[in-house]
């Protein structure tokens, strides 16, 4: 009778052994499914980083991010004529296997190109905000490496090209009186983004272009 609990603990750990590889494998097999299907992506997108500094980088991304926008895409809530029709034909094991191998691909760093005082303004608004216009401080969502928080769908924003940030932040300022119709998400960063000048709005792209 004592040997039988070890008995137990024995026959359990023996089926977990059984279990843990097909847990593992099953996130692998997304990610080498992704890697093939990410083939049409990386005309635009690359791999490490994107082949027009104008489109994003996907590298390192929010896995939860990612398959929220290309569920975006594909409904036709966010618009952008080539993603809608790559995005249409996508299943949703699809985007959740690009969605893997893009999360899992390494990002490529990038170099700060602006000036030292517009670093500095982007760096301001991004660590404090500016409280007199109610402009939150960025790094409370994104964090301090601008990494983004997978679980609440906040994205990496890091190492992103300016001119793709400074394209988006714009969108969502000139996108304030549809906000809502947009996604909650949306909605916070266009309600942000309306309190900012253009000025800043570039020295924060620039800023995050160099961000780790």
């Amino acid at each position: 009778m004592r040997n039988k609990p070890l008995r137990w603990q024995i026959y359990l750990c023996l089926a977990l052994s059984f279990l843990l590889p097909n847990l593992v494998s099953a996130d692998d097999a997304e990610i080498k499914s992704g890697e093939q299907k990410a083939m049409v992506c990386t005309a635009c997108h690359g791999i490490s980083k994107s082949n027009n500094p104008e489109w994003p980088n996907l590298s390192q991304q929010s896995k939860k991010y990612l398959i929220e926008q290309l569920h975006a895409f594909k409904d036709g809530v966010r618009k952008n004529a080539l993603m809608n029709s790559q995005a249409m034909g996508l299943s949703d094991q699809d985007i959740i296997d690009l969605a893997s191998y893009y999360n899992s691909v390494p990002a490529e760093k990038l170099n700060i190109e602006a000036s030292e005082d517009v670093i500095a303004l982007g760096q301001n608004i991004y660590r404090g905000g500016i409280q007199d216009r109610g402009v939150p401080a960025c790094i409370s969502c994104h964090g301090p490496k601008g990494l983004g928080i997978d679980r609440s769908g906040y994205p990496k924003i890091s190492g992103q090209n300016s001119a793709y940030l400074l394209s988006r932040l714009k969108n969502y300022k000139e996108g304030y009186d549809n906000r809502k119709s947009m996604g909650a998400n949306y909605s916070i960063m266009s309600g942000i983004s309306f309190k900012l000048s253009n000025a800043e709005i570039k020295a924060l792209s620039e800023y995050l272009q160099g961000l780790y």
